[in-house]
């Protein structure tokens, strides 16, 4: 809870000169209605609660049902047309937990400041910005629907509290070619008091927990190095006449190694999303995107297998091994939508070729059905099969639940 403070600092930082703006318009000397006060304030919130029951499992530990919450609150203060700060606060379970055949909930919740960045917008085609953000590698973590499709890829490969620079430059917008965006950044792992977690809090870096109550050099990962030496670049596009209801993305990944690591990594993402619009009501959205990491991870040094004598008997020692890794993750869906109602079929496989320390592929297999309700809220119910975990014959199958609201402000 000490770290609650520093969230809302940062959040007061954009709010309380809000207090002062003028959202109407104002009309001009000349009468021009257009004309608009500064600063100006905007937000919105986006909060989903999960019920994710566990009707079969290789460990009867994972049986049973676990709620948790996930939420973003955005918010953007407009100092003027060129100039904003944006801050993102990002809620979420930063540990695992098994409810041994009841229901757990809201285990592990912990809140931290995942974007706090200054815009500068010279152009409409231009912007450049600097502070914290998550770099634009991949989109799954922000586009795909469903029920836990989003989850898993923001948990693989958002590049998130990453600390540095960047600008997105429309290079191309044309009736004929359509609209393309070149981003680009460089960034190094956030481990400022702008890192520090409320709520739950782990000292780093103690247990089987995604996230310590500060990120620390020591912590190690890739990214992680202190310096501005890690670099994304992308390329995303759409409105194009001769791909109609089409988007894409491509973009490339390099990220020095840690404390515990060995060799830089590199990642690339292509992702593509086109809707067909069956009728003005009933549409369907196909999204597929691919990842792949060489030297996941940085090639970490970690505690090989255990070391045998002779006989075949355990000596209790454990030789450290550079492991080297390529990971691939997969995504392919589609979701129809027919007025208020919408139907989500999604598959995503996780690939992790390692020279030790293996883990076994996992692939996951959901379907879905949802409806927007009254007052911005939102309902979607499903299933899911996992198959693979701690071995490659491991299945378990879940009944999940997601109740969602979002407004703006």
């Amino acid at each position: 809870m000490r770290a609650l403070p520093t969230l809302l600092l940062a959040s007061g930082l954009l709010a309380g000169p809000a207090l002062a703006q003028v959202t109407a318009p104002v009309s001009g000397s000349n009468g021009d209605s257009s004309v608009r006060l500064y600063p100006q304030f905007a937000g919105e919130v986006d909060v989903r609660i999960f019920s994710q029951s566990v009707t079969s499992a290789p460990d009867r530990r994972e049986r049973g049902t676990n709620l948790f919450v996930r939420s973003e609150i955005a918010s953007a203060l407009h100092l003027s047309p060129e100039f904003s700060i944006q801050n993102v606060i990002h809620v979420e379970p930063i540990g695992e937990t098994e409810p041994n055949g009841v229901v757990a909930g809201f285990r592990y919740t912990a809140a931290y400041i995942e974007e706090l960045r200054l815009d500068w917008r010279p152009s409409e085609r231009f912007v450049l910005y600097g502070g914290k953000f998550s770099a634009p590698f991949g989109r799954g973590h922000h586009d795909f629907p469903g029920l836990l499709l989003d989850v898993r890829a923001h948990e693989a490969y958002l590049i998130r509290e990453s600390l540095g620079a960047g600008f997105t430059w429309t290079y191309l917008s044309d009736t004929r070619f359509g609209d393309h965006d070149l981003s680009a950044a460089v960034f190094t792992l956030d481990t400022s008091f702008l890192s520090e977690t409320a709520f739950t809090r782990r000292r780093c870096c103690e247990g089987d927990f995604e996230r310590f109550s500060r990120n620390a050099r020591r912590q190690g990962g890739p990214g992680n190095t202190g310096q501005l030496d890690n670099f994304v670049l992308s390329l995303d596009g759409d409105n194009m006449p001769f791909l109609p209801n089409t988007s894409y993305h491509l973009a490339i990944l390099s990220r020095g190694a840690g404390v515990d690591g060995t060799k830089r990594e590199w990642g690339f993402a292509a992702g593509l999303r086109h809707e067909i619009r069956w009728t003005p009501d009933i549409r369907t959205l196909l999204f597929a995107e691919y990842v792949q990491f060489r030297g996941a991870g940085g090639n970490p040094r970690e505690a090989g297998p255990e070391i045998l004598d002779a006989f075949g008997e355990a000596t209790g020692a454990f030789e450290d091994v550079t492991v080297s890794e390529r990971r691939r993750f997969t995504t392919v869906g589609a979701r129809t939508q027919w007025g208020p109602w919408r139907a989500t079929v999604g598959f995503q496989r996780d690939e992790r070729k390692r020279s030790a320390n293996t883990v076994p592929r996992a692939s996951y297999v959901e379907a879905s059905i949802g409806r927007d309700l009254p007052l911005n809220f939102r309902l979607d119910v499903g299933y899911q099969r996992t198959v693979g975990g701690e071995t490659r014959e491991d299945k378990t199958d879940a009944v999940i639940a997601v109740l969602g609201w979002r407004a703006r402000f």
